[in-house]
């Protein structure tokens, strides 16, 4: 009887041990070790940037998804304004029916309109206007030289790419990714006409959410709610104005009817380039994520700092002084 007792304490703890070197090699399995990243996690990224300002912080977020072992490519037009090869993401390129003097113009006349003149307001207001439409053709010029190129089109369905980072403002990356099947990450500050938060969902009253060029806060008066629930009225005549051609662009290189509205309804994550503490409060939905300075320059953290106060003649007054810190 005792040797049975301990044979089956023996073969319990046998059990035990065995189970235990599971579970840690389990651990050690599931655990790669720090500044390395799993085979399991490198995706294949497509980004579909737009020129001007708005590339920088796209141009961050690829440099960085390339530095972590992800594969990035990015699409973007022969001539741009600031668009350019990188060291951790490939770049395809596309031709357009325009030169670089053209660009330039286009810089140089804008850069003049936004000077300070002795034009009447009639006069900036057609002008402004007339600004507005040239770069308006020049981004439905490049949409339209990028999606109807079929044969690059084909090209990039062959990667198999798992997502499309782009910017919103310009729709081509999220047709490009409705067309490839594959979820869409928007990178943006905002649209004028809020058609960024209507595809993603958010209530937006606007009793207390104040709406683009008003210059209102959250807390407004009576008459300035009156005022913003007219200009929220007016949102979707903004947005018709905006993309109309794009709707149309749309329906052409889909072959479905469908608008821009309904194509960014898709979108997976949406990236605000905004910090709460700099916005007013509003609803946001799960999928949208404020990053903020993400395209900032990263500095040093700032030195330890004691305050002394020393009493003079009945006043106090304060010292500060920098403690030196110790280099690791």
């Amino acid at each position: 009887m005792e040797k049975q007792v301990n044979a089956a304490v023996d073969k319990k703890s046998s059990r035990t041990e065995e189970h235990m070197k599971t579970e840690e090699a389990e651990a050690n399995d599931t655990n790669p070790k720090s500044g390395t990243v799993s085979p399991a996690f490198l995706g294949n990224l497509l980004v579909v940037p737009m020129d001007g300002s708005h590339w920088i912080g796209i141009k961050a977020m690829a440099q960085e998804m390339g530095r972590r072992g992800h594969g990035v490519t990015v699409v973007m037009p022969e001539i741009t304004m600031r668009m350019g090869p990188g060291k951790h993401y490939n770049t395809v390129t596309y031709p357009v029916p325009y030169d670089k003097d053209y660009i330039d113009s286009l810089l140089a006349s804008h850069k003049d309109v936004m000077k300070k003149s002795a034009k009447n307001f009639l006069e900036k207001i057609s002008s402004h206007f007339s600004q507005i439409k040239k770069f308006m053709g020049l981004i439905h010029t490049t949409a339209e030289s990028l999606l109807f190129n079929d044969s690059l089109i084909s090209h990039l369905a062959q990667q198999r790419f798992d997502a499309v980072l782009t910017d919103p403002v310009v729709p081509t990356g999220s047709l490009i990714a409705r067309k490839l099947g594959i979820p869409t990450i928007n990178l943006l500050r905002g649209i004028p006409c809020t058609l960024d938060m209507q595809s993603a969902g958010c209530p937006s009253p606007p009793s207390y959410v104040p709406r683009f060029f008003t210059g209102y806060t959250d807390k407004m008066s009576f008459k300035e709610r009156a005022v913003n629930t007219l200009v929220a009225l007016l949102e979707p005549l903004l947005c018709r104005l905006l993309y109309w051609h794009f709707d149309h662009i749309a329906y052409q290189f889909l072959g479905e009817e469908v608008g821009v509205a309904q194509v960014l309804s898709d979108s997976a994550i949406w990236l605000l380039r905004i910090d709460f503490t700099l916005e007013f409060p509003r609803p946001l939905m799960p999928n949208i994520v404020l990053v903020g300075g993400i395209n900032c320059n990263v500095r040093n953290p700032l030195p330890e700092v004691r305050l002394h106060n020393v009493f003079w003649s009945g006043k106090c007054i304060y010292f500060l002084h920098i403690v030196p810190t110790s280099s690791h």
